[in-house]
């Protein structure tokens, strides 16, 4: 099992408690697989030539996991401002965003190429690669994006025709149109509901978890990417969807107990 994550890195900033701590969806996700027991793992994007940088390579060399394909170019490294409420949940400002060297990278053909023997590929819809990444892949890897929570189902029927496994945030007047497309497409589509757990679509079956209990949310950032790493490595190796689903709770609970993506 290789696994590749493209190309979300940042810093997630908290402004209300001064501190800063590595993230991006892609970085989450290999963070994960790698502490999951995963020993092939690899990260491909961009970073500036900054101090937000090199608390992204700090992180990657104490997991070791490799830097050849982290980028320096002459832009900021990718930033996001974080909010929580008093619930533990995060939130956004208009300002929070800076996509810095994210928005400006671009995988060269070489790039590509070194992954033509990867068998899980991962990236967030709103990478501005994604399109040539669905060109680019081949019939033997397993290919998983995240539509996050503002991307509708209109944008996943756009592309689910070149993905295996889509996952959302999602809500539950959503939940018997993605199971349509989900059998229509014959693609799994797990959405996650927060409090309300998760759900599976495949071989137009329903599968539910509930979410499992914490004492006390401090951060639900980073959940998602936790989830999405657990329930793809459990489903590579048994696909058992029950199971994937139980890991991929299991995961979240851990990350919801303290700030930031990861530690």
């Amino acid at each position: 099992m290789k696994i590749v994550a493209l190309t979300s890195l940042c810093v997630d900033i908290y402004p209300e408690k001064d501190k800063v701590y590595v993230g991006g969806n892609s970085l989450n996700f290999i963070t994960q697989c790698k502490l999951l027991g995963c020993k092939d793992v690899t990260v491909i994007g961009a970073i500036g030539n900054d101090r937000y940088g090199k608390l992204i390579e700090t992180h990657l060399d104490k997991l070791k996991i490799s830097r050849s394909k982290i980028y320096k170019i002459k832009e900021p490294t990718a930033s996001n401002k974080i909010y929580i409420n008093e619930d533990g949940d995060r939130y956004f400002k208009k300002d929070s965003w800076n996509g810095g060297a994210f928005d400006a990278f671009r995988l060269s053909q070489n790039d590509w190429n070194s992954l033509t023997d990867s068998t899980i590929l991962a990236m967030p819809a709103g990478d501005p690669n994604l399109k040539e990444l669905l060109n680019q892949r081949n019939e033997n890897q397993l290919i998983v994006i995240d539509f996050l929570d503002y991307l509708g189902i209109e944008v996943i029927r756009e592309f689910i025709d070149d993905i295996d496994i889509v996952f959302l945030s999602g809500k539950e007047e959503m939940l018997n149109e993605l199971q349509e497309l989900s059998a229509k497409k014959g693609k799994m589509i797990v959405a996650t509901l927060g409090a309300g757990g998760s759900v599976a679509f495949f071989d137009n079956r329903r599968y539910y978890q509930e979410a499992i209990k914490v004492e006390k949310i401090i951060d639900s950032t980073g959940c998602g990417d936790a989830f999405q790493a657990a329930f793809v490595i459990e489903w590579y190796q048994t696909h058992d969807i029950k199971k994937a689903l139980y890991k991929g709770a299991l995961a979240a609970k851990k990350v919801l107990s303290f700030i930031g993506g990861v530690q």
